[in-house]
């Protein structure tokens, strides 16, 4: 395996990280709000959309996984993905944000229609990605740092999607209220969508060009020659041999503990996102204080990923994450026992440390999950980084369309009313639970997953022992 230099991690952990969450974080803060507020979709229907397209992932995912473990190109295993699926995931982005003036039966048909096509291509394009950091490097030190350049540059896409993205949606707004202030209206979400399409296509290739050294067509070669595989063999039965790999995710109990822990953690920061304009604008009543939270996030996230560095080196991954979890339940109990709207910087501040951690608790699972495909790999002597990242890619998924689709049931039952000029005391006290205690719940579950997970610090350093002393 040839040695990673400093500039091809850069590119593809940075270049894959930006593109990858850009994508992701614009679908979690803006689609909901953008579907039903300017489109006209009821938020419940929204929510039951996302919610189907994660029932096709529970399908494609996996055998995405699987795909990507057993393809054999001259452009490698998983980049060959990456470059291809890149410029129609850019193109999928602006179709779920274009705005055709259809019926109210045809918008919700053409919503469903672009946002399934949307995450198929996604699928295509991320798990290949996430299936590079265990491939490219058997370094656990060496995949950590990659894992905090890739979650950091999340963060920064975090950031430019929220604060970035209202200001895109101010600038481009053809419309203005009886008092001349901006109203976002399609126009503005059109522009959003080409801009963001764009950035995610150049991300992706910048990705695939880093990985370049280490997934390619000699790498397939030598990789073929000490597993002792039969590559003719296994193309004559490629139904076959792509379910077979699919199995291989049910020979960690690990991994499934970490698929439901991940599930926990996203659904919460799901709900607390696709939440967060609505909160600014009715509870806080200032939606430009979405993007001075969005910059505290940043920062207080570059902060808690130093504090990660430090939990994973000294107590190992599971733990590290236990430590996290509970520290992250701290700022959003002093929040809901102290809160007042007329205490802005608090509310920003505990809201940002809420987010940090969540997010650093995120940060670790894609660190435990390259845990997962060792102990995967060392059981079944086959390489399994594709199935091990798509069991977690999924889990990251299914948690964000749960989150949605209870975000869009509850914000029915609290009585919120789209384009609105006010709302009831109720929903407003309804929405203060969604951004408030919705962490905590999510902190507690994945917190009882960790019960089960038997991968700490002792038992993977044992398994890369028996690898090494394998050969592999």
């Amino acid at each position: 395996m040839e040695r990673l230099t400093v500039s091809d991690k850069l590119c593809y952990a940075m270049g894959g990280g930006f593109a990858s969450n850009l994508s992701f974080y614009a679908m979690l803060v803006f689609f909901i709000t953008y579907a039903s507020d300017v489109y006209g979709v009821n938020p419940a229907t929204v929510g039951a959309i996302t919610l189907a397209a994660r029932g096709i992932d529970a399908f494609i995912d996996p055998v995405m996984g699987a795909i990507g473990d057993r393809t054999r190109t001259r452009l490698g295993k998983y980049r060959f993905w990456i470059i291809t699926s890149a410029p129609v995931l850019g193109f999928t982005t602006w179709m779920v944000f274009e705005s055709p003036d259809f019926s109210a039966t045809g918008r919700v048909v053409y919503i469903a229609c672009v946002y399934m096509l949307y995450s198929l291509v996604s699928t295509v394009s991320n798990i290949p990605y996430h299936s590079l950091t265990a491939y490219i490097t058997d370094k656990v030190n060496e995949r950590s740092n990659i894992v905090l350049f890739k979650q950091f540059t999340g963060i920064i896409a975090q950031f430019i999607v929220s604060a970035g993205g209202i200001y895109i949606l101010s600038a481009f707004s053809q419309t203005r209220d009886a008092t001349g202030n901006v109203v976002v209206d399609f126009h503005s979400y059109h522009y959003l969508g080409i801009l963001f399409g764009v950035v995610t296509t150049l991300g992706f290739w910048i990705c695939a060009y880093g990985a370049r050294r280490q997934d390619n067509w000699q790498r397939i070669l030598q990789d073929e020659k000490g597993l002792q595989t039969d590559p003719a063999g296994e193309q004559q039965n490629i139904v076959v041999a792509v379910f077979k790999q699919l199995s291989l995710a049910f020979r960690s109990r690990s991994l499934g503990c970490l698929a439901l822990a991940s599930s926990a953690n996203t659904l919460s920061l799901a709900i607390t996102a696709g939440v967060t304009v609505q909160f600014y604008t009715w509870v806080l009543h200032n939606t430009r204080l979405v993007a001075t939270g969005a910059l505290l996030n940043m920062l207080f996230g570059a902060s808690i990923y130093l504090l990660v560095k430090w939990l994973v080196s000294r107590y190992g991954n599971k733990t590290a994450f236990v430590i996290i979890c509970f520290i992250a339940m701290v700022p959003s109990l002093i929040l809901w026992l102290t809160f007042s709207p007329e205490n802005i910087t608090c509310t920003l501040i505990l809201l940002a440390c809420v987010m940090a951690f969540c997010q650093g608790g995120s940060l670790i699972t894609w660190m435990m999950v390259t845990d997962c495909a060792d102990e995967l790999r060392w059981k079944t002597k086959k390489n399994a980084a594709g199935i091990a990242s798509s069991t977690l890619t999924f889990s990251n998924k299914f948690g964000s369309a749960l989150g949605a689709f209870v975000l869009g049931g509850v914000l029915d039952l609290i009585g919120y009313l789209p384009g609105a000029e006010a709302q009831t005391a109720g929903t407003l006290h309804g929405l203060l639970i969604l951004m408030v205690l919705t962490p905590v719940c999510g902190q507690l579950l994945s917190v009882f997953s960790m019960i089960f997970y038997t991968l700490n610090k002792k038992n993977h350093q044992a398994i890369c022992m028996k690898l090494l002393g394998d050969g592999e």
